[in-house]
């Protein structure tokens, strides 16, 4: 931070840009005003650096020493920028401004300050505040609510994102589980087909007519998978589960948590992870 001096020259101009941050509390919709122990004027958060210094990064390091804790500056541009002559000497001061959201935190003044209120942008516009502080208030209510516009057009557009995706997703269900019905018609062909091909006699595997039905069989199987409707793996040996198995010749009551299977009698088929036929096996 820069002292103010005065010129030394008749002609001379020093530059001094004075940077100030507009904290607002949207959830109580008031402005953070402090009141320097060195002045009677309430006023805003920041201080006075020289022209060639990051101004957004300097505004935040000096208002985190004056209340303790750290503060982002909402816009990307000022919201108040004016330049005006100062009396002593050749001085010419840029004052700016810029605005951020309050969102929560305990302040605690540096020793510039003498105190702090919340004051809504009515009561700033009523009081007996500088022009400085009417104007930099007024301009940022007019930011605030670009930003809230600009939020509101946000979530709408993600709501809208999300519930085409939702349709999307909900539209592939729909698409899965429709011919649900038709495929459960089918499965008994298919296993029909599975039934030919796995007891063609031997030396006949080259026949055209047994080779057609293979050609059928896989065509039929390679339709299946496009509709993301696989076999449940089962296996001899395999632990009981009636999720996705069905037993047979045994009495459910008979069954223990160690049964096992012992054959499968029909294969089981899953749409995705929906089971639309359980496997039907033998136990033991």
């Amino acid at each position: 931070m820069t002292k103010e001096k005065k010129c030394d020259c008749k002609n001379a101009t020093n530059i001094k840009v004075s940077i100030k941050l507009v904290v607002y509390d949207p959830t109580e919709d008031k402005f953070l005003l402090a009141k320097r122990a060195s002045t009677k004027e309430w006023g805003f958060f920041g201080g006075t650096v020289d022209g060639d210094e990051n101004l957004p990064d300097t505004l935040m390091r000096e208002v985190k020493e004056e209340i303790g804790m750290d503060v982002t500056y909402t816009v990307e541009d000022t919201i108040y920028a004016k330049r005006r002559s100062r009396r002593v000497g050749c001085d010419d001061y840029v004052q700016i401004a810029y605005v951020a959201m309050y969102e929560g935190g305990k302040i605690a003044l540096s020793e510039e300050h003498k105190k702090y209120e919340w004051v809504d942008a009515e009561k700033i516009a009523k009081g007996k505040y500088t022009p400085w502080v009417k104007e930099c208030v007024q301009k940022a209510l007019i930011r605030i609510e670009q930003m809230k516009g600009l939020e509101g057009w946000q979530r709408t557009l993600a709501d809208f994102d999300n519930y085409k995706k939702r349709q999307a997703e909900q539209q592939k269900e729909f698409t899965k589980y429709a011919a649900e019905g038709v495929i459960n018609d089918m499965l008994p062909v298919l296993d029909n087909f599975h039934a030919a091909t796995e007891h063609i006699p031997e030396g006949e595997e080259d026949n055209p007519w047994v080779t057609g039905i293979m050609f059928i069989q896989q065509q039929m199987d390679k339709v299946f998978e496009e509709h993301d409707v696989s076999r449940i793996e089962v296996a001899v040996g395999d632990e009981f589960d009636p999720m996705t198995m069905e037993a047979i010749k045994k009495d459910e009551e008979e069954l223990d948590e160690h049964a096992t299977v012992q054959k499968i009698a029909q294969p089981g088929y899953k749409i995705g992870e929906k089971v639309l036929r359980p496997a039907r096996v033998v136990l033991k």
